[in-house]
């Protein structure tokens, strides 16, 4: 069994993703079962543990450190900001990602990740052998939508200040998508979803060796404007907000047909004349309808 000597760099960091990896190398995670130990100069080590942001200055400190760890020179990059940064993305200070300056082997995902998972990352990609771990008691791991529940409304994307929440509309299909890379766990999108789509799973060993696969997707089928065909919002969309209008104004129902025939024409088209006329109509008949309770 080779031996494992680990270098941790903090290339500009808030220490939370630090004291995780100290955690990570306590005597209860059986690190050193697979032949690893903590150093404390990159002339000793073979494993590079990297934190944190690159920050201009750290980026040529960061090359200084890989050039002088020992091969097969390992890298694994350990938290939001060390794989995206994070809600750091963008800052004039921060030139480059850690892939960008140097190699690396994994990326382990979170703010911070826990401990579990920056172990689980190293055994991995050194193929030791190591025990599997649960996640402690209200563990709260990366978010995962429900394709079912999901009815591509965009609230998460507003919501989330890591930008880790695309929308992709492609032929008729719209894709909602969560990146783990860029993800800081936050939870806010579970909590503005309207339809509890979204969950924060109690999984944390994600670490993978594409940053780019470390993600999760609801996929819906788009709607054609019943006036000009053009595709535009989903349909489960227009489903559910229909049926939350007629459950929640019992003296709407009778108008279920002009509701979601108004609900299915798209932005353009409710701007002409012969539209505007006919959502005012019902508009007109809906407050009739309720004005006596």
């Amino acid at each position: 069994m080779q031996e494992l000597a680990i270098y941790r760099l903090n290339t500009g960091s808030c220490n939370g993703c630090d004291i995780e990896v100290v955690g990570a190398l306590a005597e209860r995670f059986r690190l050193g079962d697979a032949g690893a130990r903590a150093v404390g100069e990159p002339e000793n080590a073979n494993v590079l543990l990297v934190t944190g942001v690159v920050t201009s200055k750290m980026k040529e400190h960061l090359k200084h450190v890989y050039e002088k760890i020992k091969p097969p020179k390992i890298v694994v990059a350990a938290g939001s900001c060390a794989l995206s940064s994070g809600v750091f993305e963008g800052s004039y200070n921060i030139p480059n990602l850690v892939d960008e300056v140097i190699s690396v082997n994994a990326y382990v995902p979170g703010c911070p990740p826990s401990p579990h998972a920056i172990v689980g990352a190293i055994a991995d990609v050194t193929r030791a052998k190591l025990p599997s771990w649960r996640p402690p008691e209200d563990f709260r791991g990366v978010p995962e939508v429900d394709d079912e529940k999901c009815v591509g409304c965009a609230a998460c994307v507003e919501m989330c200040p890591a930008g880790a929440i695309d929308i992709v509309d492609e032929g008729s299909e719209r894709t909602v998508r969560f990146s783990h890379a860029k993800c800081i766990f936050c939870a806010l999108c579970e909590e503005v979803c309207p339809e509890d789509a979204i969950k924060m799973a109690a999984r944390y060993h994600i670490a993978a060796k594409n940053k780019d696969e470390i993600t999760d997707e609801a996929k819906l089928e788009l709607a054609k404007c019943t006036n000009c065909g053009a595709l535009f919002v989903p349909s489960k969309q227009l489903q559910k907000i229909s049926e939350r209008i007629l459950e929640d104004v019992g003296e709407y129902r009778g108008f279920r047909g002009a509701i979601e025939k108004s609900m299915g024409i798209c932005q353009n088209c409710r701007t002409l004349l012969e539209n505007a006329r006919a959502a005012k109509s019902l508009l007109f008949s809906l407050n009739e309808a309720v004005r006596d309770y």
